[in-house]
């Protein structure tokens, strides 16, 4: 049995015979076609012609597998499954339908769909489709966590995503990351660029939300001397540093349009010029793009280009958040213990009751903020075990417990009215003249939502209210970086 616990919804099928699957659709023939189909070889099957009366099940773990159709009258099987992923269960879900196309296809894969058939389709078929993703689910829940460049996970649904990898990488389409800040976009794309035949090109990097709108043409593209004020010299820009390798564009819905046009003009013919030149060069670089914004909702919006959109959407895939992997936490902990002291000192050892606790964090940060947590351990802690008195007071606090009634109190993130008197003591204004108290209050409320958005700048001034370029002003008045804290 796999010595980490399997994360909510997915029980560990080592100790489980036979399987047990469960068939949600609105119509009762289709219903008892399916379970008859799968009990002929043994596979356990329910079924349910509700989608809502399935959730509960569902939650609790019954099921190893859940099969649904598109077109339901009570809710789509997007919708379905959007519920399903939204109270953080893993379960692995497969789709049929006799209404599927290639947008339905993406928005299954971006879904986290394991398997998506599109009828007609042989009873034989569907048998083996299941039970081909019922003998992986059984190899990893007695398989030892496994690493993927620099990932490391023992979750059902990680492993589904480094199979996607491997699949993907090899191939020259453009990959598109959805996911929460911190979840791992950036090492998810280090890794489809590892597994690629370009592994030994340049994997070039850009933070779209950390460079300011009137510079990032410049660092795409490139400038001549003399096109703009203080172009002293020629400058490359990050198409040509990537050459024939992997350029990852980190938070792309912080493009401007006139930039999402220029880069959908690079993407249509792979030719694109430095900003005051007149030479066309030619992009052999793989594009792999990463979001924390539902970008089909910024489409709708009017926010994004819908044919940048669909250039950018060919493999989507969705990273889930720590939060709706648990069993990893204790194994991530771990890592980055080993990672960051990397033989220097002993290395302490987590005890039980400390794991608990950082397996109860909300972990708003996700791993980033995981990883910073393990790194602060490892610097300042001296003793041969970790208890739960020596992890961060944040992590302590009963706003912060997952599973209590106390769990419901606003978060440190919301920074707001009711978060004022957590910035700065009222004393301390009182203390202070007007300006300087506003001053002190200005920088305190940035240094707070800065921190609370994992130093992604256009994310804390989303939160703030506050238009980006002036939240990019005001940060760098009081000195604070795309990091956080200066």
């Amino acid at each position: 049995m796999s010595p980490f616990p399997p994360s909510n919804g997915v029980r560990d099928l080592s100790t489980q015979s036979p399987a047990q699957v469960l068939f949600v659709d609105d119509i009762p023939e289709l219903c008892e076609h399916m379970v008859a189909t799968l009990a002929s070889v043994g596979i356990q099957a329910m079924s349910v012609s509700c989608p809502s009366k399935a959730l509960p099940e569902i939650i609790d773990g019954r099921y190893q597998l859940v099969m649904t159709t598109l077109v339901m009258s009570e809710m789509s099987g997007f919708d379905f499954i959007r519920k399903v992923r939204g109270i953080g269960c893993n379960v692995p879900i497969m789709m049929i339908t006799g209404y599927g196309d290639e947008k339905s296809a993406i928005e299954a894969s971006r879904l986290g769909v394991i398997d998506y058939m599109t009828k007609p389709i042989a009873d034989d078929e569907i048998i083996a489709r299941v039970q081909r993703v019922l003998n992986n689910l059984q190899c990893h829940g007695q398989a030892k966590p496994q690493s993927l460049s620099n990932m490391v996970s023992a979750d059902p649904r990680m492993l589904e995503i480094f199979e996607w990898v491997k699949t993907v990488a090899p191939t020259d389409s453009k990959a598109l990351i959805l996911g929460q800040t911190g979840a791992g976009k950036q090492l998810l794309a280090q890794a489809i660029h590892q597994e690629s035949q370009r592994a030994k090109e340049p994997f070039v990097e850009v933070n779209c939300a950390a460079i300011p709108e009137n510079l990032i043409e410049s660092e795409l593209f490139g400038h001549e001397a003399g096109a703009f004020t203080g172009a002293t010299s020629r400058r490359i820009g990050r198409f040509e540093q990537a050459g024939s390798g992997t350029l990852f564009l980190d938070e792309i819905a912080e493009l401007g349009f006139s930039l999402q046009s220029k880069l959908l003009h690079v993407l249509e013919n792979g030719i694109f010029s430095r900003v005051g030149g007149s030479e066309t060069l030619t992009s052999k670089a793989r594009l792999v793009s990463a979001t924390n914004r539902d970008l089909e909702h910024e489409v709708e919006q009017g926010r994004f280009r819908a044919d940048l959109f669909y250039r950018l959407n060919v493999m989507s895939i969705d990273l889930p958040p720590l939060s709706q992997r648990r069993g990893d936490i204790p194994l991530l902990a771990k890592h980055f213990l080993r990672e960051f002291l990397d033989g220097r000192k002993p290395i302490p050892k987590f005890t039980k009751s400390a794991l608990d606790v950082l397996s109860g964090y909300r972990w708003p940060g996700n791993v980033r903020e995981l990883q910073n947590v393990v790194e602060q351990l490892a610097v300042l802690h001296r003793s041969e075990q970790i208890e739960p008195t020596d992890l961060p007071e944040r992590i302590l606090r009963r706003d912060c417990a997952v599973g209590t009634k106390e769990s419901s109190a606003p978060s440190s993130s919301a920074v707001g009215p009711a978060a004022v008197g957590d910035l700065l003591p009222v004393d301390d204004w009182q203390s202070e003249p007007f300006r300087e108290a506003k001053k002190s209050f200005e920088e305190a409320y940035l240094r707070q939502v800065i921190s609370d958005s994992c130093g992604n700048l256009a994310d804390a001034a989303r939160k703030s209210q506050l238009d980006r370029g002036q939240f990019y002003r005001l940060a760098k008045r009081y000195g604070l970086t795309a990091d956080g804290l200066s």
